[in-house]
């Protein structure tokens, strides 16, 4: 069956809502609490691939000020860490700053600490600092750069940064434009029981968009992101399976 390679295609526009629209998905934006909680998968992406943890200890401090509201204490023992290499403070220093929590909002202090962490070979740190390019926030936007660091995040396995880099693709912005490498992307995400790419997976499947048309597999795929929790398959999933959208599966 032929593929369709239209620039116009219902995934096209699904992805470029996610990209460009804030707010869409926070677990496809540049939302300060993405980094701070756990993805629906890609739990063992680690911020942090060297063994020995600096500053573990003020950064456990801060983390139970933080839990119990007390923001500036939290954001004193996060800087103490950060400043002594541990990526987790790293990236809740890059939260903190972009929500003004304990602080004044800064987004270009945001990005520098995401930066760090990103240096550190962090995951969540190169798919921030790679959405932060893609935006414009506290740095100036650069899509190509953009691209860059989330591919470096997707490598590792991260959800986000997989679905985010495989809507590049599509949309071909920083990166070429390629329908099949898009879908590639999202299927690594989709695979790890991320709800949001198994939803691009069902829209691909049902258009014949990078892949070859067949209903079957796209009904397999919103039935799995339902399943997850994503609200934005329970329409499609209702079109061709027949249920009722409240319906648990």
């Amino acid at each position: 069956m032929a593929l369709r390679w239209i620039t116009s295609g219902v995934l096209l526009r699904v992805c470029v809502a996610f990209l460009l629209a804030a707010g869409t998905s926070q677990a496809l934006s540049d939302l300060p609490s993405a980094a701070r909680k756990e993805s629906e998968a890609g739990k063992d992406v680690q911020h942090n691939t060297v063994s020995a943890i600096p500053g573990e200890a003020q950064y456990a401090q801060g983390v139970a000020a933080y839990n119990r509201g007390a923001y500036r204490d939290a954001l004193a023992h996060f800087l103490e860490a950060g400043r002594a290499g541990n990526v987790d403070a790293q990236c809740r220093l890059g939260e903190m700053y972009a929500a003004g929590e304990g602080v004044a909002q800064n987004e270009r202090r945001a990005f520098r600490w995401f930066q760090k962490a990103s240096e550190q070979g962090s995951a969540v740190g190169q798919y921030q600092v790679g959405m932060r390019y893609l935006r414009g926030r506290g740095v100036k936007k650069n899509d190509k750069k953009a691209g860059d660091y989330l591919r470096l995040s997707a490598e590792q396995g991260y959800p986000q940064a997989q679905t985010n880099y495989g809507s590049l693709h599509l949309v071909g912005l920083g990166v070429k434009q390629d329908f099949i490498e898009a879908v590639n992307w999202f299927r690594k995400a989709a695979e790890q029981g991320y709800s949001d790419a198994q939803f691009l997976m069902g829209v691909a499947y049902e258009n014949g968009e990078g892949v070859a048309r067949d209903v079957e597999k796209a009904r397999q795929w919103y039935r799995q992101a339902v399943h997850n929790g994503n609200g934005n398959a329970r329409g499609p999933l209702f079109r061709l399976d027949g249920y009722k959208k409240d319906e648990a599966l």
